[in-house]
């Protein structure tokens, strides 16, 4: 009966996290990238312990998933933090002509921050437009 304790054993039928883009592309970079600092980073003992094989390594979906939300996180934070600088500088400097630079650049920016919620991640498009409204 100890068979029931191997969490290897148990199937859950329901679906896991979202898989986006990044997700995906983070995976086939550590396939790529098998250095000391990536195998310390990415698998655990648990991983480590399933085979004797030097060559295979098991990376940890939770630590995969902590890293894809942390990319995210950080794009979209220097997504917002860019337009409101630079039109910080350029009002300073006097350098932005007219309101409808700073509209430009506004509606530029936001478009890019669109595109980068519905590229890396799985945002319906009431998701996207709720994100790019706030």
């Amino acid at each position: 009966m100890s068979w029931i304790y191997d969490k290897e054993d148990l199937v859950s039928l329901r679906p896991g996290r979202e898989h986006a883009w990044l997700d995906g592309m983070l995976e086939r970079l550590l396939k790529v990238c098998r250095c000391g600092l990536v195998r310390y980073i990415f698998c655990t003992p648990e991983t480590n312990a399933r085979t004797d094989n030097p060559a295979i390594h098991y990376y940890d979906r939770r630590r995969i998933a902590k890293c894809v939300t942390l990319l995210i996180t950080i794009l979209i934070l220097v997504l917002l933090m860019i337009p409101i600088w630079l039109l910080y500088k350029s009002s300073v400097n006097g350098t932005i002509g007219t309101t409808n630079d700073t509209i430009v650049m506004i509606l530029s920016f936001t478009l890019i921050f669109s595109a980068a919620l519905s590229l890396f991640t799985k945002a319906k498009r009431h998701e996207i437009v709720a994100a790019s409204a706030g």
